[in-house]
């Protein structure tokens, strides 16, 4: 876990100073806007930000949240996003300069998702556990189940 930079430390060469890690495979980083380019179920961060500041890929599954603002669920049963990579040719990079979060734009999403309705700047966290700790044996959780809900033996 590398450690946050502190406010006006950031290199000049690199300047990217989100997403930070503040849990192994969880990452705060501010919420930069919203596109119509995405897809519902996906986020969007900048490209370089994304290599240079953790160990999520494009493609991964992430749950997302607002910080205090975290659903009483299960984490297998969050809703997850695909990361989107967003470099200069893809609109939506505008919104993440320094590596904030770009949600999906979609009417009525604050129906749909009223639990992730941010303003801009507010933090939001990105959680990558299921995606790096569990992509491995993705059948762990049909075990785990079969065995702590066993049929009675009558």
């Amino acid at each position: 876990m590398r450690i946050p930079p502190k406010i006006g430390d950031v290199d000049s060469e690199t300047g990217l100073p989100y997403p930070v890690e503040t849990l192994r495979f969880w990452y705060v980083s501010p919420f930069g806007g919203r596109s119509e380019t995405l897809g519902a179920d996906q986020i969007g961060v900048n490209r370089q930000a994304l290599a240079q500041n953790t160990e999520l890929e494009p493609k991964d599954r992430v749950a997302v949240a607002l910080t205090g603002n975290d659903p009483d669920r299960p984490w297998f049963m969050e809703e997850t996003f695909e990361v989107v990579a967003l470099d200069p040719r893809h609109e939506a990079a505008d919104l993440s300069p320094q590596g904030e979060v770009v949600l999906p734009d979609r009417a009525y999403d604050f129906v749909l998702r009223p639990h992730l309705q941010p303003r801009l700047g507010d933090a939001v966290v990105l959680k990558g556990t299921a995606a790096k700790r569990l992509d491995d044996r993705p059948e762990w959780l049909a075990e785990l189940l079969r065995k702590a809900v066993r049929r009675p033996n009558f």
